[in-house]
């Protein structure tokens, strides 16, 4: 959801992270769903595990989980890119750094000849927000591959120069900005919508109390625990704030979880 950057230009915001950038303007395959969620869960604390075991063996001039941003003005609106490069290593005379992005795999690492192109995508954008950040006028890439079964390793490392890296990045955004617009444009009307928006029903007893504590709660980023018996409106009126609360911007997601189908249908409904 759009929010307002800090003393810059009067204009909304609206983010993605580094990963979710690339794989949607570069990510190609098929659509294999042979993977249940169960394994995949499994896969990726077991690539958590990988992760942290590499970057702890690393020394003190790696820089382990290092969170990078970058604010582009596309003139309606902010696009801020960020997100979280797995190391970045200092070099020997101070200028020389390496962004190092590491993927566990269950393939068979020492059969790769080059980087898979959406993983180098990844850490480039690392490499290019890092190196304007910093006045680089070069940095290398690393790619860290890892069995997670037998934990072999296999790296890749690649020297870039800042000027490529400004043109491909460039690139890579504005092939993603008409889509930015679009969502840009849905949420503007998904925000004028709920401003219109008012409580249903009248509220009955206590109702009105529990919507205004549930709105300060987001607003404060808190956490409130309710209880409260069956059919006094408990669904409405923790909703109705919620939703209010994503049409000015204090939320992005709402996710309301539940033990019974037929409850999430009431949700749903509501």
């Amino acid at each position: 959801m759009p929010k307002k950057i800090k003393d810059r230009e009067d204009l909304p915001v609206l983010k993605i992270s580094v990963r979710n950038l690339v794989e949607f303007i570069l990510r190609s395959g098929d659509i294999d769903n042979r993977y249940s969620k169960g394994a995949k869960l499994d896969a990726m604390q077991e690539g958590s595990r990988v992760h942290r075991k590499i970057q702890n063996s690393m020394g003190k001039e790696y820089h382990a989980e290092v969170s990078l941003s970058h604010e582009i003005n596309l003139k309606k609106y902010y696009l801020i890119v960020e997100g979280r490069a797995d190391g970045i290593i200092d070099g020997d005379d101070g200028n020389a750094y390496t962004i190092d992005e590491i993927k566990g795999m269950y393939d068979r690492v020492d059969l790769f000849e080059e980087p898979v192109p959406v993983h180098l995508a990844q850490a480039k954008c690392y490499a290019y927000i890092f190196a304007l950040q910093n006045g680089l006028e070069k940095i290398d890439v690393q790619m860290t591959y890892v069995n997670m079964d037998t934990e072999e390793i296999k790296c890749f490392k690649q020297e870039f120069c800042f000027a490529e890296l400004d043109t491909w990045f460039g690139e890579l955004i504005e092939k993603y900005q008409k889509w930015a617009d679009f969502s840009f444009e849905w949420q503007k009307t998904m925000r004028d919508s709920i401003e219109k928006l008012d409580f249903p029903y009248e509220y009955r007893p206590g109702q009105k109390e529990l919507a205004a504590d549930v709105y300060r709660t987001l607003l404060r980023k808190k956490d409130l625990f309710l209880q409260a018996p069956t059919g006094v409106g408990k669904t409405i009126t923790t909703l109705f704030p919620s939703v209010k609360a994503v049409g000015e911007g204090l939320a992005d997601k709402i996710f309301y979880l539940t033990a019974k189908t037929m409850t999430a249908s009431v949700a749903s409904k509501t």
